[in-house]
């Protein structure tokens, strides 16, 4: 039998490999709750998930080979902390800054708070200011 702390591992692979390494914004409805919430620097309370599937469009059109490599999910109840590198070449338009062709990679964390199954709540923080070290911009 799975215990709860595996059950949600598995949901927060499952939303790590398919939303972000794959970009599967039409399975998102499978994945997230319709209320779900997001808290992240770039994006903070993302209510609707409409808006948060344009926030991953966005991303994985600035980043199309955007890839979370996740070093270790831990869980406790319905929430499961993970942490590791993420790479991607910068090629489309992000935060108004035109594509530099520059790779990143950068250490990122997420949290996830899982609900019947899906997730409803989720923290994200990453090292935005080495991001733009390394994409060579400097937002005013």
């Amino acid at each position: 039998m799975t215990s709860a702390a595996e059950r949600t591992k598995q949901v927060a692979r499952r939303y790590v490999a398919e939303v972000w390494n794959e970009g599967n914004v039409d399975g998102m409805d499978e994945i997230l709750t319709t209320d779900q919430l997001y808290h992240d620097p770039t994006l903070d309370g993302a209510e609707d998930l409409e808006e948060f599937k344009q926030f991953v469009r966005g991303y994985r059109e600035a980043f199309p080979d955007l890839r979370y490599e996740v070093e270790e999910y831990i869980a406790e109840g319905d929430k499961a902390a993970f942490w590791g590198r993420v790479t991607g070449t910068h090629e489309g338009s992000f935060m108004g800054f035109e594509p530099t062709e520059n790779e990143i990679d950068i250490m990122g964390i997420g949290v996830v708070r899982v609900e019947d199954g899906k997730v409803a709540e989720r923290w994200a923080n990453f090292d935005l200011f080495g991001m733009f070290q390394q994409l060579d911009i400097s937002p005013a």
